[in-house]
C-alpha cells in the first residue's frame, strides 16, 4: 500500500469515527426549527473554513440524522492539502474555542516517516458542534447542528 493510499485510507476511517463521536454526543439544548439549525451550521462550516487557508469545495449537502426529539444536519468538507497539518490544526482548535467550543484534540503518530494525523472534537451545550481530522495530505472538517424540530422520515431521499 502506497503512503498516499495509507494516507486516505487513515483519514477515511478517522472520519468515520468522528461520525459516530459526533452524531452522539449529548447535551442539554433548546430546540430550533430545522432551517434555523441547518443555517447556522453552515455558517459555522464556512467560518471554520476561513481558517485554514486552501481551496474549499461548495458547501457539502447535509446529512440528516435522528436525535432526542428530533433531527440534526450533518455537514462534511473535504479538502487536499499540503499545509502544515499542525498549524491548522491548532488554528481551528484556537478558533473553535473562542467560539465557546470545548475541545478535545488527540495526535497520531504513523510511524517512522513523520506522518501525523491530528483530530478533534468540539462540543458545547448548544449550537453547532464540529470535528476535524487533519493530515499532511488532507482536511476533514465536520459541522453538525444543534437537535431541531422534524422527523428524520422528512429527509430521506
Amino acid at each position: 500500500m502506497s503512503r498516499q493510499q495509507r494516507n486516505v485510507l487513515v483519514v477515511t476511517t478517522a472520519s468515520l469515527i468522528i461520525v459516530g463521536l459526533t452524531a452522539c454526543a449529548g447535551g442539554t439544548q433548546s430546540m430550533q426549527t430545522a432551517k434555523d439549525a441547518q443555517n447556522h451550521a453552515v455558517q459555522f462550516l464556512r467560518e471554520s473554513e476561513q481558517i485554514v487557508d486552501v481551496q474549499w469545495p461548495e458547501t457539502p449537502d447535509p446529512v440528516a440524522e435522528r436525535c432526542d426529539g428530533g433531527v440534526r444536519f450533518q455537514h462534511t468538507a473535504i479538502v487536499k492539502s499540503d499545509n502544515d497539518a499542525k498549524v491548522n490544526a491548532r488554528a481551528l482548535a484556537s478558533f473553535w474555542k473562542s467560539k465557546g467550543l470545548s475541545v478535545s484534540p488527540s495526535e497520531t503518530d504513523f510511524g517512522s516517516d513523520g506522518n501525523r494525523l491530528y483530530s478533534a472534537t468540539a462540543d458545547r451545550d448548544s449550537g453547532p458542534r464540529a470535528a476535524y481530522q487533519i493530515s499532511a495530505t488532507s482536511l476533514v472538517v465536520q459541522v453538525t447542528s444543534a437537535c431541531a424540530e422534524g422527523s428524520l422520515d422528512d429527509y430521506d431521499e
